[in-house]
């Protein structure tokens, strides 16, 4: 166990025993942490780590397992009873799709995602399979839990409160990485980023022009980067006067450092989650009909300058706005990372071309990219049925902004957006199989457009 492990441990077991309200906020404030470590398995090359948000979540789901033994109650709740089923049909599906790599029994060779690597492996079932599985039971769970205890806006509320704190906490550690980045002093990444995993040394990472990038407790730059992108709407409704979070001029200041901390992670994530709330948030106002209020107006162009300096602001702290801008934004696609991640994505591709049903087993294979990764590991069929769940939510969260259906729905605005954006820029980045953020986003959604469904029915 880590030091941070042995600090959070006595918290969670009163908390457990004492106040499931508080366990579960644990849980939703240290989904933003994935490099931070309650327990370290292995070595520093193939070591794994149990995230603080998953020991947090196994105490909420033990706590909440006795209370449904206790009141004989584990029904879904009938409000949001399609996409649970559909989630769990997903899984159903990823459990079935374990007979391929049996089926195949090595007569498939899997290249290695390693760019300059040419070794391959034979296919066949192995632990890591089981794992990736117990990573997505997990994650389904905590999607169907959240969302359970979102049905009502008071629910919401504090879990919007404890989502946005998180945030804001983590943008200012990253604020506090940049500072030591630019004036030498040591980082202490035994504190928050303290994950034996090979994968969550990004903390580490460096621009060619000598730039030292921002992860804060993010295992990379992009992750961070999503983490806080799909946050941001959250803010959204302070800017248009139509309710907030912690208060007006509270979400609006966590707006600003938010897109500060974006632009200074020097992540391309961060550049396509901004440019892709900035659309979607134009649609919706159009939806709303609020795109043709002055107030509205008023507030995207304040928003676009803003967002101008400080992009410009940030890049030229980070060492000459010239060159970080071409690195991030120009050269990317050219880079090492970007082409391997291509190449994940074009052998991912051509296995599902051979078995398109099922693909080749869930867990097999390594894509760098949303929907190529579910094709290549569940086939069309769970990429279907995963889509498709994806889209209920969605549509759902959408047609609650209807005007005409009343009141503006501030929840479903923030989650329709927050969903969207952290689905699209998925499909660029990864599959956020081990990120409980995603879960917490996803369980949110559901909750916040369960009203649309009933008036359906």
């Amino acid at each position: 166990m880590t030091p941070l492990g042995y600090v959070m441990l006595p918290i969670g077991l009163a908390c457990f025993l004492f106040s499931e309200k508080w366990l579960f906020r644990l849980v939703v404030f240290w989904t933003l942490f994935s490099a931070s470590a309650a327990i370290n398995f292995g070595d520093a090359q193939t070591g794994s780590a149990l995230q603080v948000w998953m020991f947090f979540g196994t105490l909420w789901f033990i706590q909440r397992g006795i209370r449904g033994l206790s009141t004989l109650s584990f029904a879904i709740d009938r409000r949001i009873v399609l996409p649970c089923a559909l989630l769990t049909l997903f899984l159903c599906i990823a459990c079935a799709s374990l007979v391929m790599p049996i089926f195949i029994n090595g007569r498939l060779l899997i290249s290695s995602p390693t760019l300059g690597d040419e070794s391959e492996a034979a296919l066949y079932l192995t632990s890591h399979n089981f794992t990736q599985l117990l990573y997505l039971i997990f994650g389904l769970v905590m999607a169907i839990s959240v969302a359970h205890s979102s049905l009502t806006d008071e629910e919401r509320k504090g879990t919007e409160k404890t989502l946005l704190v998180s945030a804001i906490f983590v943008s200012l550690w990253g604020a506090y990485q940049f500072v030591c980045n630019a004036t030498g002093i040591h980082y202490p990444d035994y504190i928050f980023n303290n994950s034996i995993s090979p994968y969550a040394r990004g903390f580490r990472q460096m621009l060619d022009v000598g730039v030292g990038r921002i992860s804060s407790a993010a295992v990379e730059p992009s992750v961070f980067a999503q983490s806080i992108v799909a946050v941001l709407p959250l803010t959204i409704p302070a800017w248009l006067g139509k309710g907030s979070v912690l208060s007006s001029l509270g979400d609006r200041v966590a707006a600003v450092l938010f897109v500060l901390l974006l632009v200074l992670s020097t992540s391309s994530t961060a550049f396509l989650g901004l440019a892709v709330i900035a659309i979607l948030l134009v649609t919706t106002l159009r939806k709303t009909r609020l795109l043709l209020s002055t107030r509205t107006f008023g507030v995207i162009v304040a928003a676009g300058i803003g967002t101008a300096i400080m992009v410009v602001l940030a890049l030229a702290l980070n060492g000459g706005a010239g060159f970080v801008f071409s690195e991030v934004l120009v050269d990317k696609a050219y880079s090492y990372s970007a082409i391997e991640r291509l190449m994940t994505v074009v052998l991912a591709f051509g296995y599902f071309k051979k078995f398109p049903l099922l693909g080749v087993g869930w867990g097999s294979v390594t894509s760098h990219d949303l929907f190529v990764y579910l094709l290549s590991n569940v086939g069309v069929i769970g990429a279907g049925v995963f889509t498709a769940a994806m889209l209920i939510v969605i549509v759902r969260n959408w047609r609650s902004l209807d005007p005409s259906k009343g009141q503006f729905n501030s929840s479903s605005f923030s989650w329709f957006l927050s969903l969207s954006v952290f689905l699209i820029t998925s499909a660029a980045v990864d599959f956020p199989l081990v990120f409980g953020n995603f879960w917490v986003t996803l369980g949110m959604a559901m909750g916040a457009g369960w009203k649309e469904a009933r008036r359906k029915g």
